[in-house]
């Protein structure tokens, strides 16, 4: 088969591989869409400790049953499936309170195992969820993203409550969705580029950039910022969303651009701010990002657009230096 090989910071390769060997319980998925995730733009620049090259990366995607172990129970070839990507072991004691996304033994696909950024890929049949067959293989993809934001959301956002998100990236765009189908007021979606504040305006937030959001916060927000959810996760954005944060309360941090912040830990406590880090999804945070994109309440139009599978090394460094029209990428082998 062909795959998309992370050999290295910047260095991708389009070459020829092994096709996954299966086990028992596991299915041959035959992929048909591959989104890029911000996290593997960092692990492609070097600046992800998990990801060892070389690799095989690609954990949000969606194909069709290619072959089956003989274990496996539930599932026919050919069936349109969505796979989580995240493998929990179930035993250990955050398994077995419902905290899969922090299981002490947890392995994810595309990092600790080959991904689907090749024309093949292997999974735990328990990890592959059947969708109808007319779903379109793109959208069905961002059902582990959108379980991500969803699973950020529900950490801070009270219904009613205004919000702000640091952040017009896929992940951030999914958490402006997830929001409003829980009820959000008004939302404020802060970023540096242009072109993608462009689409989350489209998508119902009011879009400006960090200086325009310190000069006119008061007037964006005039009972207060309450709820803040930050999908960039670097100095800039942490510092400001404790300087802008009001008494009490909450920010969701999702981004992961900068290991280490120096922040006023200080104020953090006399103001009685809740700081939470948010790591992947709950088995109930996939499901509903499934339900969403079956109901059609999801919009990927006009921020998104796919690629070949070959194409990926260009896409991943035109993402890489922001030169990208849209948000997201899906590669398709």
């Amino acid at each position: 088969m062909q795959a998309l090989i992370y050999q290295g910071p910047e260095k991708l390769t389009y070459e020829h591989t092994e096709n996954p060997s299966l086990q028992p319980n596991e299915v041959l998925v035959r992929v048909e869409s591959v989104g890029i995730c911000g996290s593997e733009l960092e692990g492609y620049l070097g600046h992800s400790s998990i990801r060892i090259p070389p690799l095989v990366m690609g954990h949000e995607f969606c194909g069709r049953v290619a072959a089956m172990g003989d274990q496996v129970h539930g599932l026919s070839l050919e069936d349109k499936v969505i796979v989580n990507p995240l493998i929990a072991c179930r035993t250990c004691a955050n398994c077995l309170s419902g905290k899969i996304n922090i299981c002490r033994n947890r392995q994810i696909i595309g990092i600790h195992r080959p991904g689907a950024f090749a024309e093949y890929v292997a999974v735990p049949c328990e990890n592959a969820f059947r969708v109808p067959q007319e779903m379109d293989a793109s959208l069905a993809s961002l059902a582990e993203p959108l379980a991500v934001a969803i699973h950020a959301v529900k950490l801070g956002l009270q219904p009613l409550n205004d919000l702000l998100i640091y952040g017009a990236g896929p992940i951030g765009l999914l958490c402006l969705l997830a929001a409003k189908q829980m009820g959000a007021g008004r939302i404020v979606v802060v970023d540096l580029q242009s072109a993608r504040l462009e689409h989350a305006e489209r998508l119902g937030a009011i879009g400006r950039s960090p200086g325009q959001l310190e000069d006119r916060s008061e007037e964006l927000f005039p009972q207060g910022i309450t709820t803040i959810i930050d999908c960039v996760g670097v100095q800039a954005t942490r510092e400001q969303a404790m300087r802008l944060a009001d008494p009490g309360s909450t920010i969701v941090m999702v981004g992961l651009g900068h290991d280490k912040s120096a922040l006023p830990i200080n104020h953090l406590v006399r103001q009685e701010i809740s700081f939470i880090g948010s790591y992947t999804y709950s088995h109930e945070d996939f499901r509903q990002a499934i339900a969403l994109l079956q109901q059609g309440a999801i919009d990927i139009q006009g921020w998104s657009e796919s690629r070949g599978l070959a194409d990926g090394p260009a896409a991943f460094q035109e993402l890489a230096e922001g030169k990208s029209s849209v948000c997201k990428i899906f590669l398709k082998p």
